[in-house]
C-alpha cells in the first residue's frame, strides 16, 4: 500500500485526542523478513488477522508511524519516524524524501506546535524527524519541543560500539542536545497530563511503551515490545532488531497478558491498516481486535 492513500486517523481517549501519522506503510512482505520463525502459513492460520492485517498469500504489512497526542494544552509527538535525507543501511530507509511533515501540518500539527517528542526507544525508524538538514547542519526539526531520552537506552546507544557507519546518534540525536532541548529521564517517567512510561525491555536495553490515562480511559502506544499484530497469535516470534530476545518475548507475553483483562486501547507503532484497537484472549495466546479511528482527510 501506498502510504500517500493512507490518511491520518484519530482516537479519543478521554479528553486526549491521539492521531496516528504515517510516513510509510508497504504491503505484501513475506512475514520470515521481519520474524526469521514465521511463515506465511502460520499468518494464514490466524483468520483474524486477514484483509486488516495480512493477505490471502500469508503476506503482512508493516507500518512506519508517530503518534500526536492533544489535550488541548499540550502537542506531545511520539517517535518521530525515519526522515529525510538519512544515510541509513537499510535501502528502503536510504536518502528517502517522504511528505511526513506535510502530513504532520495537514493533521493541524505544524512542527512549531509541538511540545514534548517522547522516544520508546532510539532505533533509526522512532528519532529521524528530531532533526531536519539545513545548509549543510542537522538541525531540530522542533524547535520548540523538549526531546526525551530515557537514560538505559542512550548510554547504550551513545557508546562507541554502536557508532556504526549509518550513525544515527550523530545525525538525529547529538543535534538535539547541543541545541539545549534534551532531558534524560526515568524508564517510568511521570510524563504529567496522564502520560507516562512503561518499561517494556527486550527490543532494547532501555524500551518503554507510553501510557495514557483521561477519564476513565486508557491506552498504550507500544512502541517495539511487538512489531506486527499477529505476533499477539505468535508471540514467540522474534523480530529481527530484538538485542535480547528471551527477554523481549517475556516482555511480549507479560504484557499482552495484562492488557487482555481489560478494555485498554493498543496503538501498535507498527500495525499498519489500522493502528490500534484490544487484546483479547484466544486459547493459551492473543489476538488483535482493531479499533477504526476517525478518518482526517
Amino acid at each position: 500500500m501506498n502510504a500517500d492513500s493512507v490518511k491520518c486517523e484519530q482516537w479519543d481517549v478521554g479528553a486526549i485526542r491521539v492521531t496516528a501519522v504515517v510516513e510509510s506503510e508497504t504491503g505484501g512482505i513475506p512475514p520470515q523478513m521481519f520474524f526469521p520463525d514465521a511463515t506465511a502459513e502460520r499468518v494464514r492460520a490466524q483468520p483474524w488477522a486477514a484483509g486488516t492485517y495480512s493477505d490471502a498469500t500469508g503476506h503482512i504489512a508493516m507500518r512506519v508511524q508517530a503518534f500526536v497526542i492533544d489535550d488541548g494544552k499540550r502537542r506531545v509527538l511520539v517517535d518521530p519516524c525515519v526522515g529525510n535525507g538519512k544515510d541509513r543501511a537499510l535501502p528502503f530507509w536510504h536518502q528517502q524524501e517522504y511528505p511526513f511533515l506535510d502530513r504532520m501540518i495537514a493533521a493541524g500539527y505544524p512542527p512549531n506546535s509541538i511540545d514534548l517528542v517522547v522516544h520508546t526507544h532510539l532505533h533509526a525508524d522512532h528519532v529521524g524527524w528530531d532533526t531536519s538538514l539545513r545548509d549543510g547542519h542537522w538541525v531540530p526539526t522542533f524547535a520548540n519541543a523538549r526531546h526525551l531520552y530515557v537514560r538505559e537506552e542512550l548510554e547504550f546507544w551513545q557508546a562507541p560500539e554502536q557508532r556504526t557507519a549509518e550513525d544515527v546518534f550523530a545525525d538525529s540525536i547529538e543535534p538535539i542536545f547541543r541545541a539545549g532541548l534534551a532531558e534524560t529521564i526515568a524508564d517510568t517517567e511521570d510524563l504529567g497530563g496522564g502520560l507516562c512510561l512503561v518499561p517494556s525491555h527486550g527490543h532494547t536495553p532501555g524500551h518503554a511503551s507510553l501510557w495514557i490515562a483521561s477519564e476513565d480511559s486508557e491506552a498504550v502506544i507500544t512502541g517495539d515490545f511487538i512489531h506486527h499484530s499477529v505476533q499477539c497469535s505468535e508471540p514467540e516470534w522474534a523480530e529481527v532488531g530484538d538485542l535480547d530476545i528471551e527477554l523481549a518475548t517475556t516482555t511480549r507475553r507479560q504484557v499482552l497478558a495484562r492488557y487482555a483483562t481489560d478494555e485498554r486501547l493498543v496503538l501498535g507503532s507498527h500495525f499498519p491498516t489500522c493502528p490500534a484497537g484490544q487484546i483479547r484472549p484466544s486459547g493459551d495466546v492473543w489476538r488483535f481486535a482493531p479499533v477504526p479511528g476517525a478518518v482526517r482527510a
